[in-house]
């Protein structure tokens, strides 16, 4: 395996002349790469900043590159080598397979674009819009997927994979956000005169909207109901639906935050209502 990471090394040894890639680029040059450095891997371009590669005895996995590539654009030319050791670590995870159990699954919150993205892989892929990953959806607006978690990319679980964890659909959400719970070094809130912000671990803010415990406490503050922005994944805030001003300061905040994010979610406020996120 020392080519293959030697060979994923040179993709951030460029020198400073050269142009940054565009995501597909990326995409492309991070599977020639990996073909060349690990014959014995067929790698497949599924989508953009989304490769496939599965092993000569059949096994497979899903490699996000969003997160790299994030990095990639982040540092400059520079310092792109020294994400290197990182980002090598997940492919090795990818080749090798993940360490998979039950206690590794988390739930990450997305927009319905990205679910309707993946339906549309699957449509090109395979005909159909049989599901590819384990999701559920929180409204018409966010959903919930279902995944693992390393530093420089995000396993997303299968309905394979989930069976052969012995995980039950009943059972799936109540794990993941135990999971979670035990991942984060602490969550806080921080009060404004009309706007709150709840803080993390600076990546699943989003995904605290499941964690029912934080706002029933949240709601016995408030004259009204929460009503939430989770304008980026790491992004979460709320407002009391009894405060006209306080929502719509909240809802030209949500807008601004996601227009300038690195991972968008929706400019939409949700609220909570009898255990429901609901569009407000």
């Amino acid at each position: 395996m020392t080519g293959f990471f030697a060979a994923i090394r040179s993709l951030f040894g460029q020198r400073a002349s050269e142009p940054l890639m565009d995501p597909a680029g990326f995409t492309e040059e991070v599977a020639r790469r990996v073909r060349a450095a690990a014959p014995q891997l067929d790698v497949q371009t599924v989508g953009e900043l989304e490769l496939e590669i599965d092993t000569t005895e059949g096994s497979g996995n899903r490699a996000f590159l969003n997160n790299a590539y994030q990095m990639y654009l982040g540092e400059s030319s520079r310092n792109r080598s020294d994400l290197t050791d990182r980002f090598v670590r997940s492919f090795a995870e990818a080749a090798a397979g993940l360490e998979r159990s039950r206690d590794a699954i988390i739930p990450i919150v997305k927009d319905r674009g990205w679910l309707e993205e993946i339906r549309q892989s699957m449509r090109q892929m395979h005909g159909t819009e049989g599901q590819d990953k384990v999701y559920e959806d929180l409204n018409d607006d966010l959903g919930v997927v279902y995944a693992i978690d390393t530093p420089s990319n995000i396993a997303y679980l299968n309905p394979e994979e989930l069976e052969r964890l012995d995980v039950q659909n009943e059972e799936l959400r109540p794990l993941a956000v135990r999971n979670l719970r035990g991942l984060l070094p602490g969550i806080e809130v921080h009060r404004g005169d009309l706007i709150n912000m709840v803080t993390a671990d600076g990546n699943y803010e989003a995904s605290l909207l499941l964690f029912a415990d934080l706002w029933e406490r949240e709601r016995e503050k408030l004259r009204g109901e929460p009503v939430a922005a989770v304008p980026a994944r790491d992004l979460l805030l709320f407002a009391d639906s009894a405060n006209a001003d306080a929502v719509s300061q909240l809802k030209q905040l949500a807008a601004k935050m996601r227009a300038e994010a690195t991972y968008a979610l929706t400019d939409r406020l949700f609220v909570l209502r009898e255990g429901r996120w609901l569009p407000f």
